[in-house]
């Protein structure tokens, strides 16, 4: 993966207009395919659009200590804790909701007695 620095030279430099492709991907290190999806619009500086998920987690101060959340021994901020609510926030925004009529298909034969064998089945686990 580029790093955002080395996309935006590459950009500055395709602006300035006096250099080829491939002397840019020469002077860069990068392949010219790669200069080129940068030319053509393909490539994109993106973690300069969205602040990390994680920015706050790089510092770690003092000796371990107990974790409020989860009760582990960690440097705090908890990374664990700090996981578990970064996914129970992004299922929040991503889950559709659940239809409220069951769907309705037709199924062949033997595969509709298989569902009703497995549906079967997972009701006498639940119990």
């Amino acid at each position: 993966m580029l790093s955002p620095d080395l996309i935006e030279e590459i950009e500055r430099l395709l602006a300035e207009g006096k250099l080829s492709q491939r002397k840019i991907a020469k002077r860069t290190g990068v392949s010219r395919g790669t200069v080129g999806a940068v030319a053509n619009g393909k490539r994109h500086v993106h973690a300069r659009e969205t602040e990390s998920w994680d920015a706050g987690l790089e510092s770690q101060s003092g000796p371990p200590q107990h974790c409020p959340g989860c009760g582990g021994l960690v440097h705090l901020p908890c990374r664990l804790c700090y996981t578990r609510q970064f996914l129970a926030a992004h299922r929040a925004r991503q889950l559709p909701d659940r239809p409220q009529a069951p769907l309705q298909f037709e199924l062949q034969e033997e595969h509709a007695a298989r569902l009703r064998r497995l549906v079967a089945r997972r009701q006498r686990s639940a119990k």
